[in-house]
């Protein structure tokens, strides 16, 4: 490791501090830091180190006191405390100390949690990357083990430090990405892609809004539409998929209809729909009901030849050879098609990579509320059974998922705490109570900034394995085409009625 860096400031005794937790720094004239930066306290020079993350700051002004401010004002003098060198001015910050290195310029450092006390008087310094990454969790700049580094960005702060996750450590224990509209979710989701891209690991993506479109095609990648250019085939579906998609069916329909298909299924061979057509009538009669109600429930199992996303399906093992990310364009399904696609995609990649017939591949879905909706909603999706497993068994497979959404209160609490690997854009004030469990370590006064966080910010929590403590991480530049920009509406309207040869009625001023 190399040089510690810039000193800031020393450490004071203040508040019952310093403890092993925390501790308070006086920090040097002219010196600037940002919540979240990471500090350096000195133990033994050039070897031993406890890193610190800025928790909140405070400037202490005895010349700015009310009484002191307010005779200034009324006798006019001018206040001279904006200078850095007065004896009665200085600032405070609070550190929350996260790990101890010992063995500092060695390349290969000791780092465990805090034991050492440090001392008032210790000299604080800015943490460099080569430092602070293999604290955090993070793999250091040129670091990677294996070439497995993925760069999101950099961590917010005056010197920031790059965000180098470990693909080994992150991608098979899932993510989840979550935040209001327009804060930076799929834009991040495009980072994510364009590094697993450069890894050669195959993507497949449910895309709701047709935000990759472009983004696939740039990572020389293909996209498939449900109903075109890809079917799901009828024994890829779940019996609640199959009757979802079947209307009006009656109590004795219904059960026919659902005995026909569980015993397709339990054979284990594919089958299509005049497959299902025949068994309905075997079972039909099996159940002795009349000749109509077997031949009405044999009509609407026939209607399912008319849904255009049933068919042959894909083989799927020879589109990931050849193209290592696939988007499906989901825009203009119904509810029922898009769980069918998503439940019967998540189906297939599992089952194909428990048997091996498939490489590890990473699958993300957009929209997730819509797939693993909360518990409290009372709906329970197919879709949403079958994203568990792939929570529950992926990891061993390689089977990698990423979840995103705008809606962390619609989506169930006990996949998003699953998840390993979190980020957290700016999200709405009543949205936090349901994202308790996967804060991490981050501290309070951070999470209560979550709703103020600038465009393309976020909070980065995670586990021991894939990230150790909570930073706070501005999001990197995207190489391929990002398709989640909000439209300016105004000009929309101004293009439109120019290609349409509208005339627009001139500003009538004496209306404002």
């Amino acid at each position: 490791m190399g040089e510690v860096g810039e000193e800031v400031g020393r450490i004071v005794s203040y508040k019952e501090t310093p403890s092993y937790s925390e501790c308070y720094v006086l920090l040097s004239p002219g010196q600037r830091v940002r919540p979240g930066e990471l500090l350096l306290v000195e133990v033994e020079e050039g070897r031993h180190y406890v890193i610190g993350r800025v928790e909140e700051g405070m400037e202490v002004n005895l010349y700015e006191s009310p009484e002191l401010a307010h005779t200034r004002s009324l006798l006019g003098i001018e206040s001279v405390s904006n200078r850095e060198n007065l004896p009665n001015k200085y600032r405070l910050l609070r550190l929350d100390l996260l790990e101890e290195i010992v063995g500092g310029t060695q390349v290969k450092p000791t780092i465990r949690e805090v034991q050492t006390l440090v001392s008032a008087g210790s000299r604080v310094f800015r943490a460099p990357p080569d430092w602070a990454a293999p604290a955090l969790g993070l793999i250091p700049p040129g670091g990677g083990a294996d070439g497995d580094g993925m760069y999101i960005g950099t961590t917010v702060g005056e010197a920031s430090i790059p965000v180098i996750l470990s693909a080994n450590a992150v991608l098979p224990r899932h993510i989840l990405i979550v935040g209001s509209t327009g804060t930076g979710k799929s834009w991040l989701r495009g980072v994510i892609a364009e590094e697993v891209w450069k890894l050669d690991i195959p993507q497949v993506n449910i895309d709701v809004h047709g935000e990759f479109v472009k983004a696939a095609i740039e990572l020389g990648g293909e996209n498939l539409v449900p109903g075109q250019s890809l079917t799901v085939p009828l024994s890829s579906l779940s019996e609640p998929e199959v009757i979802g998609l079947i209307p009006y069916l009656t109590e004795l329909q219904g059960e026919i209809v659902r005995r026909a298909f569980l015993n397709l299924k339990k054979r284990g061979r594919v089958f299509g729909v005049p497959d299902f057509v025949n068994e309905v009538r075997r079972v039909g009669i099996e159940l002795n009901a009349r000749e109509q109600t077997i031949e009405i429930a044999a009509d609407r199992v026939e209607a399912l030849s008319s849904i255009r996303i049933i068919g042959n399906g894909i083989d799927w093992g020879q589109k990931l050879a050849t193209k290592k990310f696939v988007n499906i364009d989901c825009r203009g399904l119904a509810h029922s098609e898009l769980q069918a696609v998503a439940g019967a995609v998540a189906r297939e990649l599992l089952s194909l990579r428990m048997r091996g017939k498939i490489p590890p591949v990473v699958f993300s879905i957009d929209e997730a509320h819509l797939f693993v909706p909360h518990s409290a909603s009372g709906e329970e999706t197919t879709s949403g059974q079958i994203i568990r497993e792939v929570i529950r068994f992926g990891r061993h497979y390689g089977l990698c998922l990423i979840l995103v959404t705008p809606a962390p209160s619609d989506i169930d609490r006990r996949i998003a705490r699953i998840t390993n690997t979190r980020f957290i854009f700016a999200t709405e004030p009543d949205q936090l109570d349901y994202l308790k469990g996967v804060f991490a370590d981050a501290p309070e006064d951070i999470i209560k900034r979550l709703p103020k966080l600038e465009q393309g910010v976020c909070l980065l929590t995670g586990s021991r394995e894939t990230v150790r403590h909570a930073l706070l991480v501005k999001v990197r530049r995207r190489k391929t085409t990002h398709g989640g920009d909000t439209p300016n509406i105004v000009e929309e309207v101004k293009r439109f009625g120019e290609r349409n040869g509208e005339r627009r009625p001139g500003r009538i001023d004496s209306f404002f």
